[in-house]
C-alpha cells in the first residue's frame, strides 16, 4: 500500500511498465544526442579550468 491507501495496480500508461517495451528510436536519437550536448560541456569546461590553471602559473612565474 501507498501513502494515498492504493495498491498502485492501475493501468495508466505513464506510470506502468511493461517487461519486454521497446523504446522508441525517436527516443533513443534524443538521448544520443543529449548525451553529447553534455559530453561537449564537459571538454569545454575543463579547456576553461586548464586554460585559468596556466594562466594563473604562467602569472605566478612571472611575478614571482
Amino acid at each position: 500500500m501507498g501513502q494515498n491507501r492504493e495498491d498502485g495496480k492501475g493501468g495508466d500508461p505513464d506510470v506502468t511498465i511493461e517487461k519486454g517495451s521497446q523504446r522508441r528510436p525517436a527516443f533513443q536519437r534524443e538521448i544520443r544526442r543529449a548525451l553529447r550536448y553534455e559530453e561537449g560541456l564537459v571538454v569545454k569546461a575543463v579547456a576553461v579550468l586548464i586554460a585559468v590553471a596556466l594562466i594563473v602559473i604562467l602569472r605566478e612565474l612571472h611575478l614571482g
